[in-house]
């Protein structure tokens, strides 16, 4: 479950599944939308131990949320 591949093996049928494109294009929102909340909460002066502390408690309901938005596919369709 957590890898970087495009493709996994379905272990009943042993064929490939891909992440689906509406998938992929959700998940990509996290790797921009989390960092980028760190510009306001720095500009407004906020601690840096209150700045970590929401990094890591949003980090971890990424990886507690993101097997749910993973839908497989037979194909792999492209981003564009």
């Amino acid at each position: 479950m957590f890898n970087f591949k495009n493709k996994l093996r379905c272990p009943s049928c042993d064929s490939f599944q891909y992440v689906s494109k509406k998938s992929r294009n959700q998940l990509s929102l996290f790797v921009v939308f989390i960092p980028l909340l760190i510009v306001p909460l720095v500009s407004f002066g906020i601690s840096k131990y209150f700045i970590l502390t929401f990094e890591l408690v949003a980090f971890a309901l990424v990886l507690i949320w993101m097997p749910f938005l993973y839908k497989l596919s037979n194909k792999d369709d492209p981003m564009w």
